[in-house]
């Protein structure tokens, strides 16, 4: 009995003893590969932010030096150096030192000493500190990082022309805390950063991204090196890169360290270390166990066969052990054994044809469904699904046949096969295939698309045919665009159907989009029927002349009041309205209601000129200005009095098309503005060509206008540049008294936002306006 247990005991431990050296073994394996990986990554990202912040020091003194160039074009400014006046230039230096966020500002004069400097006033005569930028400022704009005071400032050097050279501009940005917190929210900057001067006693820093985590102080002793290095600070590992500014001879070394923490990359491998512990702990109990047993039923022959009857009729087909008898046992072994084999043939054919397609020999849609779930219930966190589509096959079995269309899509699919040897790959539907990749995300989704588009855009050639078989991609994203495979399948094949009439042929799944959602489809006969029965209402949102503070004019904004449904958003059924072509009769209906308003408006004594928004398919009715001129003509309302708002989204899909209709409106007298400017693509060149009369600046700008001086400076250059061009600006989302007065104090015409007035009825809109010319 001993000798029993002592065998059982041996498997057991040794069993043991081989599952923990190579749980060991594979996790001391995976950490240095991890680790390695995140070296390379870390070090590629510091390089990137590297290029990223020079780029965007670059930036900066682009805005800096533009705004300094239209500093030197100032004739009070050229005047007062001509004549000495000392006092003005000082003031003039100040008020745009303030404009650009300068911490100091002066004015060097051709011999190389300082005229003015508004931070000391005693620096009049004494020679500039940075000779050799002023050297090279009158060839090319001179900027650089300087130290001084054991602070980094961005200095800018722009010289002045009247006409001749007569000075030159410094202004010096500070390089501090903040300003370094402001580029990282505006790029991908880390958030270990530091500006690091160069000192008698080592590198010492002027300005952090977030925190305090000692980059600088570990350069102390060690030169610079231009590749990333891992060193340990305070405890902590970081891979560490200097990048060297632009800067004079005569300044300080100052250089901006970038850290990347190598810490908190493994931070996530902590519950993957808990995890693997754990589950190596389940592994020794149930190894330990099942070496006992295994051990046990090597004298127990009759069990086993019993055991292997149960499995055969669970399903269970493996071959039952080998006795090595010649009795009635090991007869009856043998017996079992063919049995076994017999059913797991009969069972492998029925499953072949439940879930293999006969023709491709590939998985089937019932096949990649579960493989899906597996993954799912295995701990998938996410993957892409791809649909792809051959447009052309139903024209191709009609016209070659299903002999050579069943061996196109062999063909197809042994071509998706070879490019996706990572993905799990079924043949969808007669028409389609599906690729399951599971852990990668939307960039590498569409790499794998790009792809297939290359692989299957060759033509299927066979004797004297070669046909295109037009193939589209359909992207749905686990778990966001479905968590159940069914539920992504059914989207990535909604949005393969979108990327067949797509120019890319390429599209991912939008929920918002989903013509098949059955709220959506419920939707599209209520809108029709709301324009049927005239159920919508316009409302009017005041816009407020700030010259004379008076509101002369109103935006036509449509309302829909749902029966069950409450009020909904213009959003859900706008776009809605595009989707189902009703979007023509949504605009000739809120045309004819805001002219027909605005006549009644004029009758009244109430003179309000009224803006109306049109869509793109609007600008593909070349009947539009001729439908305008009857309603006006209808109505008697002036021309001049209705405005006709567009985005420039409207024009860039038939460019020509809504050229002729806006030159159409345009020679009626009848306004074009320009909505949501400053967003997208639009440019004062490509305004140019358009008969725009009007720019709406996007309210991203204005929201904060009162508190931000970059949107300030943006918003004014807008209107500044729009009135030399001839434009009228209008500022909207305007929703605090600090921005109205701002925009009054910098000549924009108009203004509309909530701080104004929200969109209203047009019976309240009229006393709206009452009061407010008795206020």
């Amino acid at each position: 009995m001993r000798a029993v247990v002592g065998f059982r005991l041996r498997l057991a431990l040794l069993f043991v003893a081989t599952l923990v050296t190579v749980q060991l073994l594979t996790a001391g394996l995976v950490y240095g590969v991890t680790r390695r990986s995140l070296v390379r990554e870390g070090e590629h990202q510091l390089a990137i932010n590297a290029r990223a912040f020079v780029a965007q020091m670059d930036d900066l003194s682009a805005r800096v030096a533009g705004t300094v160039e239209v500093l030197a074009l100032d004739y009070a400014l050229r005047s007062a150096i001509a004549e000495r006046d000392r006092g003005t230039v000082l003031s003039v230096l100040r008020n745009h030192g303030r404009r650009v966020g300068a911490a100091r500002m002066q004015l060097v004069d051709l011999d190389g000493t300082v005229e003015v400097d508004t931070a000391d006033a005693q620096a009049s005569g004494r020679p500039f500190a940075f000779p050799d930028l002023a050297e090279h400022a009158f060839d090319r704009r001179t900027a650089a990082v300087v130290a001084l005071q054991s602070k980094a400032f961005w200095v800018v050097v722009v010289p002045i022309y009247a006409p001749q050279p007569v000075g030159l501009v410094v202004v010096y940005v500070p390089l501090d805390d903040a300003l370094l917190a402001h580029l990282r929210e505006l790029s991908a900057l880390p958030g270990v950063m530091e500006l690091a001067v160069r000192s008698p006693t080592g590198w010492a820093a002027v300005a952090r991204g977030v925190d305090d985590a000692g980059l600088a102080a570990s350069l102390a002793g060690q030169g610079l090196s231009a590749a990333p290095t891992v060193r340990r600070i305070h405890g902590r590992e970081y891979i560490v890169l200097a990048q060297t500014l632009s800067q004079p001879h005569s300044s300080a070394p100052v250089v901006a360290v970038l850290g990347y923490s190598l810490g908190e990359a493994l931070r996530p491998l902590r519950s993957l270390a808990i995890a693997w512990a754990a589950l190596l702990a389940l592994g020794l109990g149930v190894g330990l166990l099942g070496a006992w047993l295994a051990a046990r039923s090597v004298s127990r022959p009759v069990e086993a066969l019993a055991g292997a009857a149960r499995r055969i009729e669970a399903g269970d087909y493996r071959a039952p052990p080998d006795l090595a008898r010649r009795d009635e046992l090991g007869q009856l072994a043998a017996a079992f054994g063919t049995m076994a084999e017999a059913g797991r043939q009969r069972e492998e054919r029925i499953r072949q044809q439940a879930l293999y397609d006969h023709v491709t020999d590939l998985p089937n849609r019932v096949a990649a469904e579960a493989a899906i779930e597996r993954a799912r219930e295995a701990g998938v966190t996410h993957g892409a699904l791809l649909m792809v589509g051959l447009t052309r096959v139903p024209e191709i079995v009609k016209t070659m046949g299903h002999a050579l269309y069943d061996r196109l899509m062999r063909d197809m699919g042994t071509r998706l096969g070879r490019l996706a040897t990572r993905a799990y790959l079924a043949r969808a539907t007669d028409t389609q295939f599906v690729l399951w990749l599971p852990n990668v995300d939307r960039t590498e989704a569409v790499a794998v698309a790009v792809r297939i588009l290359d692989v299957l855009g060759t033509p299927y050639a066979e004797a004297n045919v070669s046909i295109d078989t037009l193939p589209a991609v359909g992207i749905a994203m686990y778990p966001d665009d479905g968590a159940q495979a069914s539920v992504l399948l059914r989207h990535a094949e909604v949005a393969q159907f979108v990327a067949t009439g797509s120019p890319r042929a390429l599209a991912f799944y939008d929920a918002s989009t989903d013509p098949h959602r059955a709220e959506r489809l419920s939707l599209m006969g209520e809108l029709r029927e709301a324009l049927d029965q005239d159920q919508l209402l316009l409302h009017y949102q005041p816009k407020l002349a700030l010259a004379s503070r008076r509101v002369d004019g109103v935006e036509a904004l449509v309302r829909w009041q749902h029966p069950r449904r409450g009020a909904l958003p213009p959003q859900e059924f706008i776009a809605l309205a595009e989707d189902t072509g009703n979007i023509q009769r949504l605009t000739r209906w809120a045309l004819a209601s805001a002219i027909a308003q605005a006549s009644r408006w004029q009758a009244r004594g109430l003179s309000l000129h009224v803006a109306v928004n049109l869509s793109a398919r609007d600008l593909e009715e070349t009947e539009l200005p001729y439908r305008i001129g009857q309603l006006l003509s209808l109505h008697g309302l002036p021309p001049e009095q209705l405005t006709v708002e567009i985005t420039e989204r409207a024009v860039i899909g038939e460019p020509e098309a809504a050229m002729r209709v806006l030159k159409g409106l345009a020679d009626r007298d009848i306004g074009i503005a320009v909505d949501d400017f400053g967003v997208g693509q639009s440019a004062f060149a490509y305004l140019r060509h358009l008969p725009v009369s009007e720019l709406k600046i996007d309210q991203m700008f204005v929201k904060h206008l009162a508190h931000d001086a970059s949107d300030q400076t943006i918003v004014r250059s807008i209107v500044e540049l729009s009135h030399r061009l001839g434009y009228r600006v209008t500022a909207e989302g305007v929703e605090d008294a600090g921005a109205l007065e701002f925009l009054a104090s910098i000549g924009c015409d108009h203004a509309q936002g909530f701080h104004i007035a929200r969109a209203l009825p047009a019976t309240r809109l009229v006393d709206f306006v009452s009061e407010r010319a008795g206020a």
